[in-house]
């Protein structure tokens, strides 16, 4: 069992950085929309804010290809199918909702130019877009975003930029990253006279690895101000008017 396993639940999510904020980016969506809302969960995977967004009185519909992690359940999906061609009549949704699926596009701006025609005038696209996001999903996982990337993706694809916000700084980052050193030094395919000789330092270099280190650099994130290092952006565009 890994020491993560073993720690108190708060302390776990308190250590998942990135996946609070994807879901507070998500709790802040919900909280926008006016009751009836039409959602297009697009890339919706196991769709785990079907409930957030029916909660706050709005109708989801739940889009994916299923060609992410295959363990997933996709049950909770409304239909299957490619983002590029959404089975949705022009202007009939009020928000697309789109987190952790532009990385793993092969035509994002054919996907975006979709969400777009799907937009109601003045409907939003709240979106996540990785910068040093680990390869996951593989091989379906092909591209990282500068927040001047995805502003050039979202204009050409007629949508106007209200925001690109950092997930966090420099050492929010770090904390999401330092986090896989000790497996990275106690790979299981290590040579067996490193595991002997360094086995003492095992539970030292986890807690350290896993625990200490990421919420000393969680702590110090409000010392970057320019936030030119981060694991990604919380998009928001709407369709124009």
């Amino acid at each position: 069992m890994r020491l993560r396993d073993a720690l108190p639940q708060g302390l776990r999510r308190r250590l998942d950085f990135h996946r609070r904020a994807v879901l507070s980016f998500a709790e802040d969506t919900a909280a926008s929309l006016p009751r009836g809302a039409r959602v297009l969960d697009a890339g919706a995977g196991e769709s785990p804010y079907r409930a957030l967004f029916e909660a706050a009185g709005a109708k989801v519909f739940a889009l994916d290809d299923r060609r992410g992690d295959g363990s997933w359940d996709y049950r909770g999906l409304d239909a299957v199918g490619d983002l590029r061609r959404i089975p949705v009549r022009d202007g009939a949704v009020d928000l697309v909702f789109c987190t952790e699926t532009i990385e793993h596009l092969t035509d994002p701006q054919d996907v975006l130019r979709e969400f777009a025609r799907v937009l109601r005038p003045g409907g939003r696209l709240r979106m996540t877009a990785p910068l040093t996001f680990r390869e996951h999903q593989e091989p379906h996982d092909y591209f990282r975003y500068t927040r001047h990337g995805v502003r050039l993706l979202l204009e050409r694809a007629g949508l106007r930029v209200v925001s690109i916000d950092p997930e966090g700084g420099y050492f929010r980052m770090m904390a999401d990253k330092v986090q896989a050193a000790h497996r990275v030094l106690f790979a299981k395919d290590r040579a067996l006279v490193w595991k002997v000789l360094f086995l003492v330092l095992q539970p030292f270099s986890m807690l350290f690895f896993t625990v200490l280190l990421p919420l000393l650099c969680g702590a110090l994130d409000p010392l970057d101000r320019r936030r030119k290092h981060t694991t990604g952006f919380l998009v928001t565009a709407e369709r124009p008017a």
